[in-house]
């Protein structure tokens, strides 16, 4: 039974512990504890320290009334989305409409039906329970899908780049002159392209980000007065390898068309990427059919603005998907499709176009195709850089309105009533006339707001209203019921069915646009929500990508290339050797900082600790098993020349852990150590493991030698920081964080000291049975 808590606030004392009595032991399905307040003062004070489930608050009250507190919930973003519930002796018309136009979420009014109260707070209950659990699985689903990318996208590549040249190393230089090892270095060529494509991806997105990409555009941006023939260069780039995929593409443009204000690179890359992206989804949809595919790219010029069109015959894109496919990491049916990428391209067009102050329209429809129109302002002299037509643009919110009611004229009446709407919010209506009709049109297009009628022919409203919350995928959207059942009884059963709101023919125009302003800006507002929650999970892995995948990259390409050349001069074996071994260095570079980069990743996304718990195991004696475990580091240490010296006490406390990370952990603090600290003839390590008392064991590494005062400051910070900057990223960084995250899944720190040598002293504590980390 899930626990709860209810903030109950109410002036009147009989009423405040009649109703605390009630709500504690009633049968809702839920463990209920109350917090009382006498008013709306004393409440704030309370959910500072305690955030409540549901609040259920009094309106007339001394200090602060209830519409004074309602307002002051509201306007903290972090309590936006508690259910609100007015219960009140104010019952006259006027009460109640000035309650139903408020932000609370139900307005019940003195004296109620305790049966009744209690039916509808569970349901408020059961409503935030439902999409609490589809974010968590959205989450989730999320952090997925990321690894999946990660270790796909990243490890994929590497193997290309490690796998031919392990074939290179054991056949060059053995090999006659003249053999052609052309395979293999454009299996490494092509493993590393892919990778630094990739890397440069991750890389602007950042830069996108930071407005390091908006300071290049002002910059380097310039007239561009040839765009016919630059859209035309990229297509015959890829027109070779369009028709091995058995795919033709089709230009058609003017030559006179309009010169734009922008950065040449900056355009190619956005079209390069729509077309690739055109390119491959209908070889893969034509694939099956076995026909040609076509790609059709035109360009116009359309009132002071060029229009770019690539249509593709791709497998299209469902409606209800089309609002997210800018979104990062985001893909649609990644399952379909073997070699689909990370999701980052279109992220990056979309970026690189609002970098131009242009935008990107998308019509598709699944099983039909796509087309991407790039819309670009046109430049003129007499505005210095572009028409103005950006700055007149509309900003109003799109917003997708379902209407479904029978009787016509009042649908008209309510689509007329809504046309007229010039807020903040646009309106695109569409219309049914039974239950049935509005379930086909949210397949269609799920829409932001519903509002229905609820007696109609075939599916009533209730019935409607019903298969909208059982799917959950639709739950979430706002649903009116506009009705002619207007008895007290009957607005009940809708709020107990789940409706957001219940509005009675006849209607006042004014609050019914209020009414529907009301519960948009609710949703959108925890739409905004939850993409804060994705975004901030997505910039931590973002983060984890930086400018030092840079350099090992270039050093495979060069070293290749380079044995590319050697290979052709048949040049001596010492030559082939450090070319060999110039990939081989790359590589192995490489294969730290991916493998780094996804541990960092597997720790933000829960996974970690996910594979802690399956792993973990009481350790009794933690010396012992890391004196087996740390044999083959030991030898390298001596062969690197840094001598350790192990000191392990037999009479340790048993420690919970899963000895796959813990080790990880140790390893990467003596890699720090070794790399980082000052260098000097005495180099020389002591580990030991010692019980700090009876509930702790301490971890402590020490080094014969200092950190400088740059790296021991960056240390020190890194371990009481939660993420740096991005620009602050480094190999150092990542270790030292994945260390931490390690030594933290079993509730343990690290601190480090600097006085006599650098010093790592990770503390973990002991196993108490039953009371396992996590």
């Amino acid at each position: 039974m899930a626990q709860i808590t209810i903030l109950l606030v109410e002036d009147n004392k009989a009423m405040l512990d009649g109703m605390k009595d009630l709500l504690e032991i009633s049968n809702t399905g839920y463990d209920i504890s109350v917090l009382p307040a006498s008013d709306g003062r004393q409440a704030l004070a309370l959910m500072s320290d305690h955030l409540p489930d549901l609040i259920v608050s009094d309106v007339m009250m001394p200090n602060m009334g209830g519409y004074e507190f309602l307002d002051e919930v509201r306007q903290k973003s972090e309590w936006r989305h508690i259910p609100f519930i007015f219960v009140t002796a104010k019952g006259e018309k006027e009460d109640k409409r000035q309650g139903k136009l408020s932000d609370a979420d139900l307005y019940i009014t003195k004296p109620f039906v305790v049966t009744q109260l209690l039916e509808l707070i569970r349901i408020q209950l059961d409503r935030t329970q439902a999409r609490l659990q589809t974010q968590q699985q959205l989450a989730d689903s999320l952090k997925k899908d990321l690894l999946q990318i990660l270790n796909h996208e990243f490890r994929t590549p590497l193997t290309y780049v490690t796998a031919y040249y392990e074939m290179l190393a054991d056949n060059a230089l053995q090999a006659e002159n003249g053999r052609d090892y052309s395979e293999y270095l454009r299996g490494i060529q092509a493993g590393n392209v892919r990778l630094s494509r990739l890397v440069e991806d991750f890389i602007m997105v950042m830069e996108l980000r930071s407005g390091e990409a908006q300071e290049k555009f002002y910059r380097q941006a310039r007239p561009i007065e040839d765009i016919a023939i630059l859209l035309h260069n990229i297509v015959e780039e890829r027109r070779e390898e369009a028709a091995s995929l058995n795919v033709q593409l089709d230009f058609d443009s003017p030559l006179d068309l309009p010169a734009i204000w922008g950065n040449r690179r900056g355009i190619q890359n956005i079209f390069e990427r729509i077309l690739d992206n055109a390119i491959k989804f209908t070889a893969a949809y034509k694939k099956r059919s076995k026909e040609t595919g076509r790609v059709t790219i035109s360009a116009t010029a359309v009132a002071g603005e060029l229009h770019i069109a690539i249509q593709d015959e791709g497998m299209g894109i469902p409606a209800y998907a089309l609002d997210n496919i800018f979104d990062l990491f985001v893909q649609h049916d990644r399952n379909s499709m073997e070699q689909q990428g990370a999701g980052i391209g279109l992220t990056v067009a979309q970026g690189l176009v609002e970098l131009h102050n242009g935008r990107i329209e998308v019509v598709s429809s699944e099983g039909s195709g796509s087309t991407f129109t790039v819309i670009l302002p046109v430049y003129t002299e007499d505005s210095g850089r572009c028409s103005g037509n950006d700055v007149a643009r509309n900003d109003r919110k799109q917003t997708n309105i379902l209407v479904v009611e029978d009787n016509a004229l009042q649908r008209v009446g309510l689509e007329d009533l809504l046309d007229t709407y010039d807020g903040r919010y646009q309106f695109n209506i569409r219309a049914a006339v039974n239950g049935l009709e509005g379930l086909e049109q949210i397949r269609q297009t799920v829409p932001d707001l519903i509002i229905s009628d609820i007696m109609m022919p075939h599916m009533d409203g209730y019935q409607f209203l019903q298969a909208v919350r059982e799917n959950p995928k639709w739950q979430h959207i706002p649903f009116i019921f506009l009705t002619a059942k207007g008895e007290k009884q009957d607005e009940f059963e809708g709020f107990r069915r789940g409706v957001d709101e219940y509005i009675v023919k006849p209607y006042d125009s004014d609050d019914m646009i209020r009414f529907v302003t009301k519960q948009l800006d609710k949703h959108f507002h925890a739409q905004m929500v939850q993409a804060q929650t994705f975004n901030e999970l997505k910039r931590s892995i973002i983060n984890l990508i930086t400018p030092e995948f840079r350099q090992p990259l270039d050093a495979v390409s060069e070293s290749s290339q380079k044995l590319a050349h050697s290979l052709q001069k048949a040049e001596t074996d010492q030559d082939l050797k450090q070319s060999l071994e110039g990939i081989y260095a790359g590589s192995i570079h490489l294969s730290r900082l991916i493998e780094n980069m996804i541990a960092l990743a597997e720790l933000r996304t829960g996974e970690t600790e996910t594979a802690f718990q399956m792993r973990a195991f009481p350790i009794p004696n933690l010396g012992t098993m890391l004196h087996e475990s740390c044999q083959m580091k030991i030898h390298d240490l001596h062969v690197q020349g840094w001598p350790i010296h192990c000191q392990f006490n037999d009479d340790l406390p048993p420690i919970y852990a899963d000895t796959t990370t813990l080790f990880t952990a140790i390893q990467h603090l003596i890699e720090l150590g070794t790399t980082y600290c000052q260098p000097t003839t005495n180099r020389t390590i002591f580990m030991r493991v010692e019980k700090t008392d009876e509930r702790t064991v301490s971890i402590t590494i020490q080094f014969s030698t200092a950190l400088n005062e740059k790296h021991q400051q960056l240390f020190t910070e890194l371990l009481a920081t939660e993420m740096p900057e991005w620009s602050e990223m480094s190999g150092s960084t990542t270790k030292l964080l994945i260390s931490k995250g390690y030594v933290a899944l079993h509730n343990g720190r690290i601190q480090i000291t600097n006085d006599d040598g650098l010093s790592f002293i990770i503390t973990l504590p002991a196993h108490q049975p039953g009371n396992n980390p996590h």
